[in-house]
């Protein structure tokens, strides 16, 4: 699948146009919490599981207050690498 930036909006009601192997951003007040690719993601898209580049995997709920943002495949910035 070819990611596009900004396919899904920053502060939807459920990440469900977020598919697994995308690359992402997770952003929590204006700060860069953890980046990687969509490891799995619950069915109604509340919950993702991101894995960094480091192998370093963390789980984000959208109620949590997290923003989820397209990254560049290729160039992605890792906060905990």
């Amino acid at each position: 699948m070819t990611l596009q930036k900004n396919r899904f909006s920053s502060r939807p009601a459920q990440w469900d146009d977020v598919e697994i192997g995308d690359a992402v951003h997770v952003h929590r007040d204006g700060r860069l919490e953890h980046a990687g690719r969509v490891d799995t993601r619950t069915a109604d898209g509340a919950v993702v599981w991101v894995v960094s580049k480091g192998g370093h995997r963390r789980l984000f709920h959208v109620a949590d207050g997290f923003e989820l943002s397209a990254a560049d495949p290729e160039g992605a910035r890792h906060a905990d690498d």
